[in-house]
């Protein structure tokens, strides 16, 4: 007798199977995807948190908030120094480092010492070397070019309000503006009682995408970091690791495209007016009473600025 034959697939069968393949892998892939930036956003508001917190456990400490950043030969309200790398001490991002078990390194700074603005003013600055440690602590896990950087995607929010609002406007570029009526600014001596509108109401802490992380075209390094501080010069005048309630979320100022993942980041003026992440629909934020939480793209844009002032009697009933 003979054996049955074994029957083999056909060919037909064969690429139903993988069409069927490909539709599973095509349904399974956004969902996947969905998950890891679920993760993503939660690690992110984690660390958030953990930043808000080392912030009230200094005000513990000291009866008020670190400043946004020090500086010595302040000569008025608005920075005007000639030379304004040597007058910057230390910022808001150093000053929080041993309520956040990072003694060792906190140790490594001297505060009478001059600090670098960025990587272009950072020469002659006594304490670059360890403003440029790594510090997986500023990183969000969204934003695919800040893992093993010294880079950051959180700033303390300076203030808020429209880009006509009281503040120190650059001489030159108008669209340069130090704020200073939030949680943190320059020489900022904040108390939780100062913050008249209610610690739920204002923003301490906000996510940002904007800092500067790509040389120019023509080799200037203005690049900042997680212990960057701010250009006291006139003529400019802007936060390299300070930022204000002033543009949509995830819509910078001057006419500038929304970041993608590549594109490059190179203008220092969104830094400081703007907030925004690589998270789907908006982006976090840390109140002054350590809450997290999630701004959409939609939110009302007089509400969001009225969030970053600290005492304007604003917004109205609240914050949404």
């Amino acid at each position: 007798m003979r054996s049955p034959r074994n029957r083999a697939f056909t060919l037909i069968e064969l690429l139903v199977v993988i069409a069927i393949i490909a539709i599973l892998i095509g349904l399974l892939l956004p969902a996947v995807q969905k998950v890891r930036e679920a993760a993503a956003r939660s690690t992110c508001q984690n660390k958030m948190k953990q930043i808000a917190l080392a912030m009230h456990a200094a005000h513990d400490v000291k009866n008020r908030f670190p400043a946004g950043q020090e500086v010595v030969n302040l000569t008025g309200p608005c920075p005007a120094q000639g030379s304004p790398w040597t007058d910057a001490r230390t910022p808001w991002s150093v000053a929080m480092l041993p309520y956040i078990e990072q003694g060792a390194l906190f140790a490594k700074f001297n505060e009478n010492a001059s600090f670098a603005i960025n990587r272009e003013h950072s020469t002659g600055a006594t304490n670059y070397a360890a403003q440029t440690t790594v510090m997986p602590t500023f990183h969000c896990p969204s934003d695919p070019r800040m893992a093993g950087t010294n880079f950051s995607s959180y700033m303390v929010v300076a203030g808020g309000g429209s880009p006509t609002a009281s503040g120190c406007v650059s001489d030159s570029y108008a669209e340069f503006i130090i704020y200073s009526n939030g949680v943190f600014f320059i020489n900022s001596r904040t108390r939780l009682t100062d913050i008249t509108d209610g610690t739920t109401n204002t923003y301490m802490l906000a996510e940002s995408k904007y800092m500067v992380i790509d040389t120019w075209s023509g080799g200037q390094t203005k690049q900042g970091f997680w212990s960057a501080g701010t250009y006291l010069q006139s003529t400019w005048r802007y936060y390299c690791n300070l930022t204000a309630a002033v543009e949509p979320i995830n819509k910078p100022c001057c006419g500038i495209t929304d970041y993608t993942a590549s594109t490059l980041r190179q203008h220092e003026a969104p830094v400081g007016r703007s907030f925004g992440s690589f998270h789907t629909g908006g982006c976090n934020a840390a109140m002054a009473d350590g809450s997290v939480r999630f701004l959409p793209n939609s939110l009302d844009l007089n509400v969001h600025r009225q969030l970053g002032a600290a005492s304007d009697g604003l917004p109205v009933g609240g914050a949404p």
